[in-house]
């Protein structure tokens, strides 16, 4: 696997062609493809579901992770497991007890996420760190109508940083939403693992896929 992940975020695919996106996007070299979940509660708006995951899973050996933006996703979780997913992220506040929602995830054999939300305390979430694998953080304005990224989201990262060298926990820090070359280019310097890749990096952008990445590893020293 690359030192740093460039994962696409497939809400933002071409669904005419999705097998199409899903196999090019894996020959470009993807290194996770990211879902996101929503139950229009816990973030108003709908977007991918169950069968999407089987979708992609069936079109890539690519690691996939389901990005629940839901309330109460404790009773779903055995289902994207089974349809797919190698990583799984819940939002703390989702859930009356993560924890329990978390180590159910690793005894299904999948890899325990932690999604950050906008404004969360990083403080906070300390006694679920040591039970992760992955940490999604979304830097993206919430009130917003366009993407803009939050200033205030390098604070977060910094703290997660300095977290997971305190505990010796080598879960890996990803970001999310509002990811543009620039920002991916400073958060990696900063010791971010990864990026969920959309619009701003991603689709929609000149060249095919296989450039993009090829220029976005070239600007993180990964060739």
């Amino acid at each position: 696997m690359s030192k740093h992940l460039l994962c696409p975020s497939m809400n933002c695919a071409n669904f005419d062609c999705l097998r199409d996106e899903v196999r090019e996007l894996t020959e470009a070299g993807a290194d996770i493809f990211h879902l996101d979940i929503c139950d229009g509660e816990l973030a108003p708006r709908w977007s991918m579901g169950i069968r999407d995951v089987q979708a992609v899973r069936r079109n890539t050996d690519a690691l996939l992770d389901v990005h629940l933006y839901c309330y109460h996703p404790t009773p779903y979780i055995e289902e994207f497991a089974k349809a797919g997913a190698d990583i799984i992220y819940v939002f703390p506040e989702a859930e009356h007890f993560a924890a329990t929602a978390l180590c159910m995830i690793r005894e299904l054999g999948k890899a325990p996420g932690l999604a950050v939300g906008w404004g969360a305390s990083v403080e906070a979430l300390s006694g679920l760190l040591p039970l992760v694998d992955y940490v999604m953080v979304n830097v993206a304005n919430p009130v917003s109508k366009k993407r803009i990224f939050m200033p205030s989201a390098w604070t977060t990262l910094q703290k997660l940083v300095d977290a997971r060298e305190a505990l010796g926990n080598p879960y890996k820090i990803l970001i999310d939403g509002a990811v543009s070359p620039e920002v991916i280019v400073r958060a990696a310097a900063m010791g971010v693992d990864g990026f969920s890749m959309g619009t701003q990096c991603l689709f929609g952008q000149p060249g095919t896929y296989a450039e993009i990445f090829q220029r976005i590893r070239a600007s993180l020293g990964d060739e």
